[in-house]
C-alpha cells in the first residue's frame, strides 16, 4: 500500500494507451535529440541517450526524451482517463487494510505539454506496487483488468468465514494490442535495458524504472 512516484515503468501504460488511440505505430522512427530535450521550461535527459529510436525501442532502451514526444499527441481526457481504467488514482481493492489510492494529474494540468510528458514516464503522481500489478496484468490476460487477492476467505474468531468478493474482469484495452506490449516488454528483457531479468528457459518481459519519493519539495 506504500505510495511512490512509479518512473519509468508507466511507460508501457503510456505506450499502450497511444497503441488503442492509433497515434503510434511500434516502427515508427523518433528523433530522440541525442538524449536531451528541451520542452518549455524544462530539459528532458536520458540516461541511455540516442539520435533515433523505433517508437517500440523507447520504451525497450527507457527514453524519457521519445516517450515525452510521444506523448504530446495524446489527447488529456484520454490520457486521463486511459490511466483510471488502468487502475491508477483508486484503490485495487486488494483484501489488505489501509490501502491508498494514490493519484494522477487531473485534465487540466494534462493539457500542459511539461505534465503530459513527465506523466507519460511516471513522474507527478502516486501508485503502489498492487496497482502496478494490476497494470501490468493487463497485458497478460488479453486486455483483461483483473482484480487482485490474497485469500479465498476471512475467518473470525467464532469460526465463521466471510467469503471475499471476485469481481469479473474488466477489459480495458484491445488483445491485440495487449499481445503487442507482451512482446515489447520481452524486448526489454532480451535487448533493453531489463537484461538483468533475462532466466534461460522462461519467457520473461518487464520494465525497468527509477522510484523517486518527494520529500520537502525535493527528490529523495
Amino acid at each position: 500500500r506504500y505510495m511512490f512516484e512509479p518512473g519509468s515503468v508507466l511507460k508501457p501504460i503510456t505506450f499502450a494507451l497511444l497503441l488503442e488511440d492509433k497515434k503510434v505505430h511500434p516502427h515508427d522512427i523518433i528523433n530522440t535529440e541525442n538524449g536531451r530535450y528541451q520542452l518549455e521550461n524544462k530539459v528532458i535527459t536520458d540516461e541511455h541517450p540516442y539520435d533515433y529510436l523505433s517508437a517500440e525501442n523507447i520504451i525497450v532502451h527507457s527514453s524519457n526524451v521519445g516517450m515525452a514526444k510521444l506523448a504530446q499527441s495524446l489527447d488529456e481526457i484520454d490520457f486521463y482517463q486511459g490511466l483510471m481504467e488502468f487502475g491508477f488514482s483508486r484503490k485495487s481493492g486488494i483484501d489488505i487494510s489501509d490501502e491508498l489510492g494514490g493519484s494522477i494529474p487531473n485534465i487540466h494540468q494534462l493539457r500542459h505539454s511539461t505534465y503530459k510528458a513527465t506523466a507519460s514516464y511516471g513522474y507527478g503522481m502516486k501508485a503502489n506496487f498492487f496497482q502496478l500489478l494490476c497494470a501490468y496484468n493487463v497485458f497478460n490476460n488479453d486486455g483483461m483488468w483483473i482484480k487482485p487477492s490474497i485469500g479465498k476467505y476471512f475467518q473470525k474468531a467464532t469460526g465463521k468465514r466471510q467469503k471475499i468478493e471476485v469481481k469479473k474482469p474488466k477489459k480495458v484495452l484491445d488483445s491485440d494490442i495487449a499481445y503487442v506490449m507482451n512482446h515489447i516488454l520481452r524486448k526489454v528483457v532480451k535487448d533493453g535495458t531489463g537484461k538483468g531479468a533475462y532466466t534461460e528457459g522462461l519467457r520473461v518481459g518487464g520494465k525497468t524504472g527509477t522510484a523517486h519519493i518527494s520529500i520537502r519539495g525535493k527528490y529523495e
